[in-house]
């Protein structure tokens, strides 16, 4: 087993400890209780789920604040701030997810001593951000060149402070989580983007109220990431205290011989698990730096062209709603995966795959197709009107492509193998690059939709062929996707006949007829879906269980069978 893959099992072992420590669960690193396995899965399964619930709701304030901003500012204020927001979205993903669970798992490891680790990742981290920091600071006015808008470079030198925020909070993280506290880093990360959403939603209206540009209130927004920051800096700093005080934490003299050890695993491993949570930010980012330049080129105006691109960024917060629920599933498999690779399990390893990819296959083409079906009504109730429905319908397919992406990326790493999603991604985005250079000229934001989706479909296809070379058996079952074609499909035919009949008995098109089509098509659409699912068998009873209210869906499936 990999480095990595143990990492994954380390993080996946903790979060089950701190969900049922008084359930007194008795685990230890990568092994399981093998004398329950079906018990063990099953609570090993809920524990992941369960702590999940902060990640969560950091994804879901990240992307449901979008729509009320978007509706302060407008598409051209939309523009705006998503033009700078990947570089926020790096600096994120560094300080809660790859370097945090790296520095947890080298402390849980013990080899090193803590001080030790704690004093080279502060370093080495601290380096990193002061470099990236000042980089992002002094060339600002460069990269708001190349992005063809010169009024950027004030947010970008904004944004760049957040970065030296960086250091402290992911080794704070990382020093709670190896020492089996996973509070801090839950309660701080929420806190992190709850304040830093509050101070959008209130400093934009303010800002535009007193008559100041849509780039003054761009700046406001992006000063959340600095309010957020602190907020969260601050909440570790007072859980550090408390927790030094409880347990009387003390240090012993640096080794400083061990430090290149602990900086050579801490800057591989961490890069390489950040990589596939950080492909839809590099995807955005790449549109952000030539997006609106192709469109200016192509002989588009200005202003037309800003709100052009802040229509395509609507289909930002679409993806990331849309992912979140099938990656929180199907990612939860991947501690029992790690596992069964670990055991060399062959049967039950490729069992665990396929029920993750069916899961994220199942809810991402469920949340693609709806999306496609009620296009026009959700744009028109979440963004006040419909411009752009066609764009957001082809970007709609990036969410089953990148859930499938994100499942099999996690899976690889499980089992140990971090240099391939390394080659891919970079393949994607570069392919990304290309792609928006011949097809924006000629079909503008449609063009980069569709470069999104072809790239993620590339994605897709070369982290598919590494898994299966892997296992060396097909990943999937034709009966499986059978299903789901069908479930869709019906979903499809009966959300075609809702909006036929809706358009027909009240024509009216305004955002609260939208708002109630857009509601009742997606309950609808859901329930056929969910009906289908369940009675022609896509999982077995088992399988029910592992999943979230699986024991409700059990039951629900037996009932559906007993009325056959």
């Amino acid at each position: 087993m990999s480095k990595l893959s143990e990492l994954l099992g380390w993080s996946c072992f903790l979060i089950a400890k701190i969900c049922y420590n008084n359930n007194h669960i008795e685990m230890k690193w990568g092994i399981s209780m093998v004398n329950k396995p079906y018990s063990a899965s099953k609570e090993f399964f809920r524990g992941a789920f369960i702590l999940s619930i902060a990640a969560i709701m950091v994804k879901v304030l990240s992307a449901a604040y979008r729509i009320p901003y978007q509706n302060i500012v407008g598409d051209i204020g939309f523009y705006i701030y998503q033009q700078v927001y990947p570089f926020y979205g790096i600096v994120l993903t560094l300080s809660t997810l790859g370097f945090p669970l790296v520095i947890s798992k080298l402390i849980a490891e013990g080899k090193f001593a803590q001080r030790d680790i704690v004093a080279a990742s502060f370093l080495m981290l601290g380096v990193i951000a002061l470099v990236s920091s000042t980089s992002l600071f002094l060339g600002a006015d460069w990269l708001a060149s190349k992005m063809a808008d010169p009024h950027l470079a004030e947010l970008l030198k904004i944004l760049s402070l957040s970065y030296l925020l960086m250091p402290l909070a992911a080794v704070f993280r990382g020093y709670f989580q190896g020492n089996h506290e996973m509070l801090p880093t839950a309660s701080s990360q929420v806190a992190e983007q709850f304040v830093r959403v509050l101070t959008i939603l209130v400093f934009t209206p303010v800002l535009i109220h007193q008559g100041y540009s849509l780039y003054d209130a761009g700046a406001g927004a992006v000063f959340g990431s600095i309010t957020g920051g602190l907020m969260g800096l601050t909440l570790l700093l007072i859980f550090f205290v408390r927790y030094k005080k409880r347990k009387r934490v003390q240090f012993n003299a640096l080794q400083f011989q061990q430090f290149p050890l602990i900086m050579k695993v801490l800057i591989f491993q961490g890069l390489a698990f950040c990589i596939s949570s950080l492909i839809l930010v590099f995807l955005q980012l790449v549109d952000s730096l030539h997006l609106y330049a192709l469109l200016r080129q192509a002989g588009i105006a200005e202003m037309t062209a800003k709100e052009w691109k802040g229509i395509y960024d609507r289909g930002q917060p679409l993806l990331q709603l849309g992912t979140v629920v099938a990656n929180s599933l199907s990612l939860a498999l991947v501690p029992l995966i790690a596992r069964y690779g670990k055991n060399q399990d062959e049967q039950e390893l490729l069992s665990k795959i396929r029920l993750s990819l069916r899961v994220s296959l199942m809810i991402g083409s469920a949340a693609t197709v709806g999306l496609i079906c009620l296009i026009k009504p959700v744009n028109k109730m979440l963004y006040t009107d419909s411009l752009g429905s066609v764009t957001l319908a082809i970007f709609s397919v990036s969410i089953v492509l990148s859930s499938l992406i994100m499942t099999m990326a996690a899976v690889i790493q499980s089992l140990g193998h971090y240099i391939a999603p390394i080659f891919i991604v970079a393949a994607g985005v570069v392919g990304k690059w290309f792609l928006d250079m011949w097809l924006i000229p000629h079909y503008y934001i449609n063009g980069a939709a569709l470069a999104t989706v072809l790239s993620l479909l590339g994605m897709t296809i070369g982290f598919s062929c590494v898994l299966k070379n892997d296992v060396k058996q097909s990943l999937w079952i034709g009966k499986d996707i059978g299903i789901v074609m069908l479930s869709v499909g019906c979903m499809a035919f009966t959300l075609w006949g809702f909006n036929m009949a809706a358009d027909w008995i009240v024509p009216s098109e305004t955002r609260m007829i939208a708002t109630i089509q857009a509601l009742f098509g997606v309950v609808g659409g859901a329930l056929v879906f969910g009906v289908i699912i369940l009675r022609t068998g896509l999982f077995k009873q088992d399988e029910l269980t592992l999943l979230p209210f699986g024991n409700q869906l059990e039951r629900l499936n037996k009932w559906n069978r007993s009325n056959e």
